[in-house]
């Protein structure tokens, strides 16, 4: 081959190949001729006259690599993008300013924004249409109606992309001035009243599918169910926690959560992981274990941090990102198993055990969310509990965890051989802030078994602290080889002092403190909007941005303003002995923050998960807690319409479970019945109690059909022996109520129901 024939082979990048980002580094060799955000983008557009194509995502949204496949790298629409736009290409993760305000941009022009985040702006950057993700062929007939209407009608664009600029400045107004109102604790009776609409009492979680983990919500459902006794937030919050543990959006092979669940089952998630997910959710199971004593939540918590430290840690002490859904063999697939590659994996009895615990499948056990179809692809996930099947096996419980960790552990390091998912390995302030905040607490939880989350939390803690701040001091968003860059945002002064805040509970050591104040002072000092309170997300040193950002709506993490007042609230609590003039500064500015925003929360409650987070560590000590009382208890939604109902009555003897039956219908008996589900009971709890076998009321005997069959008409009861160790100490937490059954009339049968309880218990030690 020739001198030609090669240069045929070598593809020109541009100007994304000078750019630290991953995801930019992904399309720098696009033929789209893409520029990064900033002056040169700008002033070319202004001097040609060119219309701006600005495309927002993340380097492990699966969605913007298909749409990156599909069209960026399809020569006809590159050269319809460089012959009539400029294009723009930009990192959400790095710029969640410019991320901030266009989405907002195409929410308002079209009532739903996603990534990856299509746009198109005017010269001076004024968004006039937009959409998400495009098929190739619609996207190039979208290109030619806009090189058309603007080359046409420019005016008429322009003048819309002010109408919508004008709105958008209006949204900031009302948050600035008619926003405003006086904290309350009568907000938590609507907040959870809000949160229980929402929330899915079969499967936890709130709403339908997609269903994401509502990582700001756990904390404030944890402190209003475990501080306040409110059983309601505690069961929203642990059964969630619970399904979340067993479904297919927890990685049980490798440990963490995937981003989310594309089903409300929480089986088929779409597979990137994220670090701000796994710390949160860490830090939730870490609080949930504290409260509960429950060790399946320390199980998922330590697993999920485990990862954190295996594959998500870099050489220097910090953490990475994210990893990618997609791998060569497609999306998901890393994570993966068919049937028969177990078996040749493990010895026989062992992928026997494997497949049955974990729903594997010769035909799959899920669906493509694309074709609907089962690839003989299956995500390992729980329908029962490990305790359940130790019971029906007739082995120990902790034999069998052990047993089923010897052959995860050998399944990852199979797993290991395959195409790992790419890892974004930018090494971001504000996420990094959650990881410390998160391993910092699980380290105190933890206590000994702790220690490596203490090293892995002071390591990148230093780590920010001497790579992640500029020559005067002041806070870097992002460092990737070798380089650190992007003025840092609110969220990086507020959540990398949240997790210094921690470090400090942890270590008493004075250093974290004075840097917790030092990283106050200056976020005070660049981001506070001292006419209206509140903290803006941004400073001047963001360059070409429309209009200020000031969010106090929480998304996958705290907002700006949330997470700034958790941490004024803990600095405050921090130095009101030895500073007090200082720490009342800190907790007026937080009291403020809320006083800013407080009729945004009256509005939409759980919009604010973060701020309400803030306001309990802020002022929840001294608060006297509201009634919480709902018209309509959770265990009262979790029947929902079925015909059945369970209730709880405690007696001298333990826990009586009566099943309340519909007219009509009928249970079965609690033994095995052939064709037929048992109706069973158990419980299970982390504190000092002894638990018997359930005594069941007699059933009838009744002929139905050609059998005869032992059931239960109107009422059944089962009686849980309950009986307290010896114990010196008081204890505290939650009794684990596993039911299942199966509705039938005399003619037909429902699907069988499955139903776990959480229980609060407070033991207090005799005499």
């Amino acid at each position: 081959m020739g001198i030609g024939g090669i240069g045929m082979l070598i593809r020109k990048p541009n100007r994304l190949i000078n750019e630290k980002s991953p995801y930019l580094l992904q399309h720098a060799y696009n033929p789209v001729d893409w520029y990064p955000w900033g002056v040169e983008a700008f002033l070319k557009a202004r001097v040609e006259e060119k219309p701006i194509f600005l495309s927002i995502g993340y380097s492990s949204c699966h969605w913007c690599h298909v749409m990156e496949r599909e069209s960026f790298e399809n020569p006809e629409i590159a050269d319809l993008l460089n012959r009539y736009f400029v294009s723009i290409k930009v990192d959400r993760e790095e710029r969640p300013d410019v991320d901030e305000i266009y989405i907002n941009a195409v929410q308002l022009m079209t009532g739903r924004a996603g990534w990856p985040l299509s746009v198109f702006l005017t010269t001076d950057g004024l968004p006039f249409y937009g959409g998400t993700y495009y098929p190739p062929q619609a996207f190039a007939d979208l290109l030619t109606r806009i090189v058309s209407v603007w080359q046409n009608n420019r005016a008429q664009v322009e003048q819309a992309a002010a109408e919508l600029k004008a709105e958008l400045e209006q949204v900031v107004a009302m948050r600035h001035h008619s926003l405003r109102g006086t904290r309350s604790p009568s907000i938590f009776r609507a907040y959870k009243a809000q949160m229980l609409e929402g929330f899915d009492p079969v499967h936890g979680g709130f709403g339908n599918a997609p269903k994401f983990p509502p990582n700001t919500a756990l904390p404030v459902l944890l402190h209003l169910g475990v501080e306040w006794g409110d059983e309601d937030s505690a069961g929203m919050a642990l059964m969630t926690l619970f399904h979340m543990a067993h479904g297919g959006v927890f990685d049980h092979v490798g440990g963490g959560f995937h981003r989310y669940s594309t089903d409300a089952r929480w089986l088929v998630p779409h597979f990137e992981k994220m670090l701000y997910d796994n710390a949160q959710l860490g830090w939730a199971y870490t609080h949930a274990y504290a409260m509960t004593g429950d060790t399946l939540f320390a199980d998922v918590a330590r697993r999920t941090f485990d990862w954190m430290l295996r594959e998500m840690r870099l050489p220097e002490g910090a953490f990475a990102s994210a990893l990618d859904a997609d791998t060569p063999e497609g999306e998901g697939y890393y994570y993966t198993w068919n049937h028969r590659e177990l078996y040749e994996l493990l010895p026989r009895d062992e992928a026997d055990l494997f497949c049955a615990l974990y729903n594997i499948t010769p035909e799959g056990n899920y669906e493509e969310e694309a074709t609907h179809q089962r690839n003989g692809r299956n995500i390992p996930h729980l329908t029962q509990t490990v305790e359940q099947h130790a019971e029906a096996l007739g082995v120990d419980p902790e034999e069998l965890h052990e047993r089923l960790a010897d052959i995860r552990a050998r399944l990852l390091v199979a797993r290991q051989a395959r195409h790992a998912p790419l890892r974004d390995d930018k090494v971001l302030t504000d996420w990094n802030g959650l990881a410390i905040w998160a391993l910092a607490y699980a380290a105190e939880v933890f206590e000994d078994e702790g220690e490596p989350y203490a090293q892995a939390a002071v390591e990148a803690a230093e780590f920010l602290w001497e790579r992640l701040r500029d020559p005067d001091g002041l806070l870097l968003h992002r460092y990737r080889n070798g380089e650190a860059s992007i003025p840092a945002y609110l969220s990086d002064y507020a959540f990398y002092g949240v997790g210094l805040m921690e470090l400090y509970s942890l270590t008493l050591e004075h250093k974290w403190l004075e840097r917790a104040v030092a990283l106050a002072d200056q976020m005070i000092e660049r981001f506070h909007d001292a006419a209206n309170g509140g903290f803006y997300d941004a400073d001047s040193r963001h360059d070409w941005l429309i209009m200020p950002v000031k969010s106090y709506q929480d998304r996958a993490m705290p907002s700006g303003n949330g997470a700034a007042v958790q941490f004024l609230a803990q600095l405050s609590m921090a130095l009101a002995i030895e500073e007090p003039k200082r720490s009342e500064r800190y907790a007026q500015l937080a009291a403020n923050t809320l006083d800013s925003c407080w009729g945004l929360l009256q509005r939409a409650p759980s919009a604010g998960d973060s701020l309400l987070y803030g306001y309990l560590l802020l002022e929840g000590d001294l608060m006297e807690p509201p009634d919480l009382g709902t018209p309509q208890p959770l265990r009262e939604r979790m029947e929902g319409d079925t015909p059945v109902r369970v209730e709880f009555v405690p007696t001298p003897e333990g826990l009586l479970v009566q099943f309340q039956i519909r007219e009509g219908w009928h249970i079965n008996a609690p033994h095995t019945q052939e064709g037929r589900i048992a109706t069973e009971v158990r419980a299970t709890t982390d504190l000092p109690l002894e638990i018997g076998e359930a005594q069941w009321s007699p059933p009838q005997r009744v002929q139905l059909g050609n059998e005869v069959v032992e059931v239960y008409y109107r009422q059944a009861a089962a009686l849980l022996p309950i009986r307290a160790l010896p114990s010196s100490q008081p204890a505290e937490g939650f009794l684990r109520i596993a039911v299942r059954y199966q509705p039938c009339t005399d003619t037909e049968c429902g699907l069988p129901e499955e139903r776990v309880y959480m229980l609060p218990l407070s033991l207090r030690p005799e005499g």
